[in-house]
């Protein structure tokens, strides 16, 4: 339980920045390799994908301060943030069978989209709010909430059943406006030309 509790923690954590989580997983794995027994480590933990995620969490720290960017930037980041999320829990369940897999898996994905879903609906609605201008201190402040919580779960990974009740919780409260505020990400992509919402 313990280490799917670890799994689903990097898993929210990445649905807040996933290329901040899976730097921070690199070192983690180099640290403390028998905590990640998963079938998914060697990949997380190659050369190559420590090279990738530098290189995109550079780029998202970058286009995710430009007002228009980072909306096709968030875009995007709905598949790949549960992609990264998944394959963060499977790092750190024991291999199972592939019922247990697929179950984490889609309880990981479901967890990331969630902190991604409520993440977007910050943005947009603080992106409304000041007109752009807190776009900058908005975007540093999740990269390090995203590597906070990432750690604060991995180390302690029960606290990770009291952020799923309060996301959860969050986005049952705000439905409607999780729900609008995805809407204007996907139409103003659609037709950026269109300044009505």
């Amino acid at each position: 339980m313990t280490a799917l509790l670890t799994g689903l923690g990097l898993a929210a954590a990445a649905g807040l920045n996933a290329w901040a989580v899976l730097l921070l997983f690199h070192g983690l794995v180099r640290l403390l390799p028998q905590d990640f027994p998963g079938v998914t480590t060697p990949i997380l933990a190659s050369p190559f994908l420590l090279q990738l995620a530098l290189v995109m969490f550079l780029a998202e720290f970058v286009v995710a301060k430009i007002p228009l960017a980072d909306r096709v930037w968030e875009a995007a980041h709905t598949v790949l943030r549960p992609v990264a999320g998944v394959l963060l829990a499977l790092a750190c369940v024991p291999p199972a069978s592939l019922p247990a897999e697929v179950g984490t898996g889609a309880l990981a994905a479901v967890v990331t989209l969630g902190t991604h879903a409520a993440r977007a609906t910050s943005r947009i609605t603080s992106t409304a709010a000041t007109r752009g201008f807190a776009q900058f201190a908005l975007s540093l402040a999740e990269d390090v909430v995203a590597v906070a919580l990432a750690a604060l779960l991995f180390f302690q990974p029960w606290f990770t059943a009291i952020v799923l009740s309060g996301l959860l919780l969050l986005l049952i409260t705000h439905a409607a406006r999780v729900r609008h505020a995805l809407a204007v990400l996907f139409f103003r992509i659609a037709h950026p030309r269109r300044r009505n919402l």
